[in-house]
């Protein structure tokens, strides 16, 4: 069912992201971690476009990493946990991909979550997931968007 929430509000939280570099593995783990520490669930699916993984993703319970070999033909993820994902139901999903990626798109498409967040992007095949989206810079990075969407979701006052 969606339904606006606020940060504050949301106890189950979906987050994607773009594994692109070690820093921007290392602030969403940071975020994650935060959230967590305010007693939310969080779950985590990362897109990293090479086979191998890199040495410094060190695998946590709560993140899943799709590679190429995880995605078929069109581009779309194959494999368990995505499925998973994208049936829960979660109060809020989170898009930090700061850049733009088919397979982390279709997941928020798809996406049972409540409430949709992500930064601005052009639409594919006239769909935009997101309920909320973020205006930033192409080179922006997630530790900005992760600002904004604080900020902005911390602001809201829905009535239920």
């Amino acid at each position: 069912m969606r339904r606006a929430v606020n940060l504050a509000e949301a106890r189950d939280v979906g987050i994607l992201f773009n594994m692109t570099s070690e820093t921007e593995y290392d602030r969403v783990s940071r975020f994650a971690r935060s959230l967590q520490e305010q007693g939310k669930k969080v779950q985590v699916i990362g897109f990293y476009k090479y086979q191998k993984l890199p040495p410094y993703y060190a695998q946590k319970l709560a993140y899943d990493i799709m590679q190429p070999q995880h995605l078929d033909l069109f581009y779309r993820p194959k494999v368990g946990f995505v499925t998973h994902f994208i049936n829960h139901p979660f109060d809020m999903l989170i898009d930090l991909g700061i850049t733009d990626e088919f397979p982390l798109y279709y997941i928020a498409v798809l996406s049972k979550a409540g409430f949709k967040l992500g930064r601005r992007r052009e639409a594919e095949a006239g769909i935009i997931p997101y309920d909320l989206m973020i205006e930033a810079k192409q080179e922006t990075d997630s530790e900005e968007l992760i600002r904004h969407l604080i900020y902005y979701t911390s602001s809201f006052r829905f009535n239920g």
